[in-house]
């Protein structure tokens, strides 16, 4: 029988001596090949030298820090542990969290010439965050303050102070030297006033995370086609037992029950299987299920698009409400947005919202899913709880969170069934409906572009709408301003409204500086694809400050203006537009060309 593998993270402000003691678990627990230690004894070796080998990447030996997360494993007579020891520089947070996210317990290190550092509270707060409750805290470097029972008290104080208000929190404090190894895995002999437990000891009275005797859930990661008709099921066992010839119910489909059959798992077919296990079955009802969607024995999880959420973030940029990310949950992936944000503080206590989240910021968030997804709060089901975002252009984890409850609006909305149809309405019109996005700099010319394309749309008797960017801001959108959050929300308002009008078969001409292509993108998948048109009205910014008919770019350059597009604030040009104004073109010409572009848009 394979031995019981007990995870944890480590972490630590830099320069607390992390690495030193993690080299000291190896070492004293005999978890260190001889080829590592290169012919020398080990009773002899200064663990300083032993530290070297958790930076394994010749990157992080010039540099002198881990900057990556190193994965290690050390055996006692009770069970075999798995560490994966995170960076401890604040830019390097994102790395923790990844580590911490499937850890049983944590390994917090603090100096003892110092004390908890704001750094070490940002990884608790994240640790706590990811669902762990067991922490041994390494009072480290005991050695350089005398093994002092004074200086010890004093830091174990500022640990209960930091998790006196949290619940069901298991934390030991221990004094430590990882330099000559004083309560790593050998008790100390010069903190004779020390009773407890060494660190090894405290880990060896923590429980791993206890599965088998939850609710059975499990998401589906492949369907596999069977020959001659039917569908098996690949996926994983994430709690609770799975018996052969169970009912489950399907988040997707909630009402129907559904009869499972010939469980394998590991190869192998067993009757019953106790999670975590990878496993596969066969349906007796032929559904459309796919990747992600989950199933479990009693119906208990919620199938829905709006959530709310504790995030942290871990990207350098940091998030905007209103952007699009891809979430990813259990085996689940669907683009998203944070819809609001809220700042929290050290106990979970909203601060207020914001409109941008920094860099290592804890936040709780509203989000809103652009398909339905099950799900369950952390609390209830981790691994169906526990979310990532990434960005969709780069690929990198930006923020990784947990859902804490949906949103109760998510089930009381429903969209009402009119008996006219948008294919009906667009019969009146004589066409189906499009939305032209015109974007570029401010005095590009964009306004005046649409409206003389207005004119001839309105000479032809083609009905249609303007949406400009002033008159929107004196309406509609006269609460927002000008900051990157302000304008993401500016353009989903447009979007919204554009796409409403599209659908009774207006041409919808939009004229927006809308500076970056992930908010025209948002626009685009709002409008849908097919029916939006990028408009990019290509006029250099030398040219536009020249005109500055507002006199705008007069007053951003005295820095009157703050985030004004092209002086204070990037704009991104498209990098695939339907459509580009031609430099030196009239204003005549223009507008019959694009006329003729958009009687082709509209024929398709």
């Amino acid at each position: 029988m394979p031995r019981e593998i007990f995870h944890i993270t480590s972490a630590g402000s830099v320069d607390d001596g992390k690495s030193t003691i993690l080299a000291r678990l190896l070492l004293d627990t005999g978890s260190v090949f001889e080829d590592q230690l290169g012919g020398i004894d080990p009773r002899e070796v200064d663990a300083t030298a032993i530290a070297d080998l958790l930076d394994g990447l010749e990157s992080e030996r010039e540099q002198g820090i881990t900057i990556d997360v190193a994965h290690r494993f050390f055996d006692t007579g009770e069970r075999r542990y798995h560490i994966a020891d995170s960076p401890g520089h604040e830019q390097y947070t994102r790395n923790m969290a990844t580590a911490a996210s499937h850890a049983d317990a944590m390994l917090l290190v603090v100096d003892a010439r110092v004390g908890v550092k704001p750094q070490t509270q940002t990884h608790f707060g994240i640790a706590r965050k990811l669902g762990i409750s067991q922490f041994v805290v390494a009072v480290n470097k005991m050695d350089l303050v005398g093994f002092k029972q004074r200086v010890f008290r004093e830091i174990q104080t500022q640990i209960v102070e930091l998790v006196s208000d949290v619940e069901d929190i298991e934390a030991i404090t221990i004094p430590v030297s990882g330099l000559s190894g004083d309560n790593v895995v050998v008790p100390s002999k010069k903190a004779t006033w020390w009773d407890g437990p060494t660190v090894v000891q405290a880990f060896e009275s923590f429980s791993p995370s206890e599965l088998s005797n939850e609710d059975t859930r499990l998401s589906i990661q492949y369907v596999q086609r069977i020959s001659g008709g039917g569908r098996r099921y690949l996926g994983s066992l994430h709690s609770g037992q799975l018996s052969d010839g169970e009912s489950l119910f399907s988040a997707k489909y909630p009402n129907k029950s559904l009869a499972l059959g010939s469980l394998v798992s590991s190869g192998t077919f067993y009757p019953k299987v106790t999670a975590p296990a990878e496993v596969s079955f066969e349906l007796d009802v032929d559904l459309d299920l796919e990747r992600g969607d989950v199933l479990s024995a009693t119906g208990d999880i919620a199938y829905t698009d709006q959530f709310e959420a504790d995030l942290v973030w871990l990207d350098d940029s940091g998030g905007v409400p209103g952007r699009n990310y891809i979430l990813r949950l259990a085996h689940q992936s669907v683009k998203a947005t944070m819809t609001r944000v809220f700042a929290i503080d050290t106990f979970g206590e909203k601060l207020g919202q914001v409109d941008h989240v920094e860099v290592n910021q804890t936040v709780r968030a509203n989000i809103e899913t652009h398909e339905k997804i099950g799900l369950l709060p952390f609390r209830d089901a981790p691994e169906l709880g526990r979310l990532v975002f990434i960005d969709p252009d780069s690929g990198n984890t930006v923020a990784v969170g947990t859902v804490n409850h949906t949103l109760r609006r998510a089930d009381n909305l429903v969209s009402h069934a009119f008996e006219v149809s948008a294919e009906q309405r667009q019969q009146l019109t004589g066409h189906a409906g499009l939305v032209a996005w015109f974007t570029g700099l401010s005095g590009s010319g964009k306004s005046t572009l649409v409206n003389e394309v207005s004119k001839r749309l309105t000479a032809q008797v083609i009905p249609h709408a303007v949406l400009d960017g002033d008159s929107l801001r004196l309406g509609l959108n006269k609460d927002l301003g000008f900051t990157e959050a302000d304008r993401v929300e500016n353009i989903r308002r447009a979007a919204e409204v554009a796409k409403l009008m599209a659908d009774s078969g207006l041409v919808v001409l939009v004229s927006l500086i809308s500076p970056y292509r992930a908010d025209r993108a948002r626009a685009a998948e709002i409008v849908g694809e097919q029916r939006f048109h990028e408009i990019y009205v290509s006029t250099p910014l030398e040219v536009c400050e020249q005109r500055d008919p507002k006199g705008l770019y007069k007053k951003a350059r005295l820095g009157l203006i703050p985030n004004f597009t092209g002086i204070g604030s990037p704009y991104e040009e498209p990098e695939k537009a339907e459509y580009v104004t031609q430099s030196g073109t009239s204003l005549n010409d223009e507008a019959s060309r694009l006329l003729e572009a958009l009687d082709e848009m509209l024929s398709k």
